[in-house]
């Protein structure tokens, strides 16, 4: 291990010496053994030290604990004072330089040893924070909501850059003061003033939505439909030390409705003119009642299509709203807990407020990577590029990614009675097949148990089942299994937005396969994965 590289600043020659000797005998290096504080500075930059031991009292215009305030503000180099005067004056000048240590002459040098280590540990864990505070500062300030928070008094302690452009106040001219005074709404159809909902949130102590139909009166005057809602900022013995406002403008969400309305009202016309037209046809033409019924069928198909679009349209608004909101609350609370707190947080605390955003970060991800998959399969854009694929290599290695996830409750077995190594699929697409069917066995299995893997290659297609012995599908359920956003009517509080099947469905279809299930609730379920295969590859 390299030792730190240290500074010495003591103009007493004879002193000076006796410490950089006990330090290289310690395994320390020293930069340099300088009596004035002006050469300690000017030398710095050419051979900067990782820790500076400094004698208080110094012959010159600048004295040790100068000095040491300018290291601190120019080189942040932690200090270590080396003094024989220990009167209250002294340490209290001393102490406004916030010191890493201080050690009274004579000293023996397993003190010094061991007020060096505690100095550059301590440093080190400063400089660690500030990395994390700047970080935990730059995700809050990204975040796309606009995000306020208070003390308990409603005082503003915080503004990112959305609430800013949505407001009109600058976080340095909002700081300090009254909510009230920058975050005015009322109701958009009584034109009523609107309670705060941080007030309301800070008296009764639990989140609080913004109503409906909620207008922002920003500083310029302007009028913003917003939504979302605000939350106490609670301690771990449930002290509240101020809230949180979340809110977003729905200006866009509102064009859509009213898109989506327009749509509706065309259709409409669309359809009582294709009506007319229909009958007029019937009465002209009694030959042409056959082409009639069909013009009819096809009509119904198409209106059962937009129907079924326009109620898909409002699960991606409602889903994709939840899946995000809470995320994002997630991560807002750990970081606000992180940047206010770090100082009072352990360790382990701390690691779980960051495995807290680095999961949330995950989800968020996941379902828009799986949101663009579902909106490449409705554009039929999805590649299907089959290639030489090492199945059980494949399937293996599908296995290991998720065996995490079963926190070692689940037993998970690869069954492969015979090679099947070189076969001509997409890797990829199987690749998506597995993760999404091993996952849902190891969610849908929250006892534990065997999730089994079996391959069989037949000449012309390859069978690969997934089976678990967990909560299983209700009949009713299992001919909906493959609608987006769909989800069994027994899953109860267990995660999820209804993709993974239907992403299982797309890939298989596009290596022109099928997919069969059986289930039996309460015993388990099993998939099982037909594709055509081209001929193996042999070599």
């Amino acid at each position: 291990m390299v030792k730190a590289k240290i500074l010495v600043v003591e103009d007493e020659r004879v002193v000076a010496l006796s410490i950089q000797n006990r330090l290289e005998s310690l395994g320390y290096t020293v930069t340099a053994n300088v009596i004035s504080a002006e050469a300690a500075i000017a030398g710095i930059p050419q051979n900067p030290p990782d820790l500076v031991l400094m004698d208080i009292r110094l012959k010159g215009k600048v004295d040790g604990i100068e000095a040491a305030a300018q290291m601190r503000q120019q080189f942040q180099l932690p200090v270590i004072y080396l003094t024989a005067y220990n009167d209250q004056e002294t340490l209290e000048r001393a102490k406004l330089t916030e010191p890493y240590g201080y050690l009274l002459k004579p000293f023996e040098s397993k003190d010094l040893a061991t007020t060096i280590e505690v100095a550059l540990y301590k440093h080190k864990m400063e400089q660690q924070l500030r990395e994390r505070e700047q970080w935990l500062a730059t995700t809050l300030k990204s975040i796309g909501d606009a995000v306020i928070t208070t003390d308990p008094q409603r005082a503003i302690t915080f503004m990112n850059p959305v609430a800013e452009a949505l407001t009109k106040w600058t976080q340095q001219d909002a700081l300090g003061q009254d909510l009230n005074q920058i975050f005015l709404t009322i109701h958009e159809m009584t034109r009523e003033a609107i309670p705060n909902p941080v007030t309301l949130s800070l008296e009764r102590g639990t989140t609080v939505n913004l109503e409906n139909h909620t207008l922002l009166i920003n500083k310029e005057g302007e009028e913003i439909p917003i939504d979302d809602s605000a939350a106490p900022i609670k301690n771990d013995s449930e002290q509240i030390l101020g809230a949180v406002l979340v809110f977003h403008d729905v200006i866009e969400q509102r064009q859509i409705q009213a898109l989506l309305k327009q749509t509706n009202a065309d259709l409409e016309q669309r359809v009582a003119e294709s009506t007319a037209q229909l009958r007029q046809q019937n009465q002209q033409l009694e030959a042409e009642i056959a082409r009639r019924q069909q013009l009819e069928e096809e009509l119904r198909v198409a209106l059962a299509r937009e129907r079924e679009l326009s109620q898909l349209k409002s699960r991606i608004v409602a889903t994709v709203s939840h899946e995000y909101r809470t995320p994002l609350t997630t991560i807002l609370s750990s970081t606000e807990m992180l940047q206010r707190y770090s100082d009072r947080l352990t360790p382990e605390k701390k690691q779980k407020h960051f495995q807290r955003v680095k999961q949330s970060v995950e989800h968020l991800t996941n379902l828009v990577n799986d949101m663009i998959f579902i909106e490449q399969a409705e554009i039929q854009a999805l590649e299907f590029n089959p290639t030489p694929v090492n199945v059980e290599e494949l399937v293996g290695e599908a296995i290991e990614a998720v065996r995490p996830k079963s926190a070692g409750k689940h037993t998970l077995n690869l069954i492969c009675p015979s090679e099947c190594d070189r076969v001509v699929l997409d890797g990829s697409l199987l690749r998506l097949i597995l993760d999404n069917l091993l996952s849902n066995a190891i969610k849908y299995s929250p006892e534990g148990g065997l999730i089994e893997v079996e391959l069989s290659p037949q000449a012309q297609e390859i069978r690969l089942r997934v089976s678990d012995e967990g909560i299983g599908i209700p009949p009713d359920d299992q001919g909906k299994l493959f609608k987006a956003f769909y989800r069994a009517s027994n899953i109860g509080i267990t995660p999820g937005v209804g993709l993974g099947l239907v992403i299982v469905k797309e890939c298989v279809e596009l290596h022109q396969g099928r997919v069969e299930v059986e289930s039996e609730v309460g015993a388990g379920t099993t998939f099982t994965i037909i594709l055509p295969v081209a001929e193996s590859v042999e070599g």
